[in-house]
This record gives C-alpha cells, structure tokens and sequence, in this order.
C-alpha cells in the first residue's frame, strides 16, 4: 500500500530544478567568464551623462529588490529614485572619473558607476554600500535618454 504522505523522488526533483532555473536566469551581468559583457573605460562624464532605467540588488539576494531612475548630469553629479512594494528612495551626490569609472562617495553612500558594452548595447551597472547600515546593492541600468 502507498502511504499517502510519502513524496515519490522525482516529485523533489521539480522544486530543485525550479531553483536552479531561477538562479540561472537571475544570474545575469559582467561576469570575466562572460565574452558578451566588454568594459568600456569612462574617460569623461559626458560618456554616462543621461538617464539610465533598472533594476537594484540587495547584495546576495536572488530577485530584485526594486526598479530605479537614475540621472547623470554633465556637471558630475546623479541623482536616483527607486521603488519597491514596500518603500522609495531617492538620492543624490557627486561623482569623479578615476581608473575607467566614476566613483561617487557621500555621508549616505559610497557608489562606483561601471560602463559596459553588452551584445552591442551600452550598460552601466552600479555597485553601491549603505554607509548607515552597511547594505550593499547592484544595479544594471540601460540608457534611456
């Protein structure tokens, strides 16, 4: 007689390959093992200067925490508005060009802007600590105008 409760090992197989699909897909940026993602050295603010639409992060979750709007402005500054289910942010501050990147560091955060060329596309990811709670988030951003 089967025993009701008993799970069969091909039922355990499913949700193991559902996680590995997800991590697979979530799993996407400039990886060294990747050809398709080229960095592309920022000489000039003027490179960035726009807006840029995406999604951030929270450092080592698996889904995005949430959708932002990012402005660069040729005076060297950014500001950026996101959203969640939960709660919004917005913020602000300066960045400089140093060793192919623009690096940005105020009393809330420390940011570090990454230009890269994916597939022909140009994309600009943002890694960013919370100086307040230690948080880190990524970003992956397309210009929008």
């Amino acid at each position: 007689m089967k025993h009701p409760f008993r799970l069969r090992k091909s039922s355990l197989a499913y949700p193991l390959i559902f996680m590995v699909c997800a991590v697979v897909a979530c799993a996407g940026g400039p990886s060294q093992s990747d050809p398709t993602w080229k960095s592309v050295p920022i000489t000039d603010v003027s490179m960035v200067v726009g807006e840029w639409d995406g999604t951030v992060t929270k450092d080592k979750a698996m889904f995005p925490e949430g959708a932002v709007r990012l402005v660069i402005r040729a005076n060297s500054t950014y500001l950026f508005a996101g959203e969640t289910l939960s709660k919004s942010a917005v913020g602000s501050g300066g960045v400089e060009t140093r060793e192919g990147r623009l690096i940005g560091d105020t009393e809330h955060r420390a940011v570090t802007f990454t230009l890269y060329d994916h597939k022909g596309a140009r994309m600009l990811v943002v890694d960013t600590t919370n100086k307040e709670n230690g948080t880190r988030y990524h970003g992956q951003f397309t210009k929008v105008r």
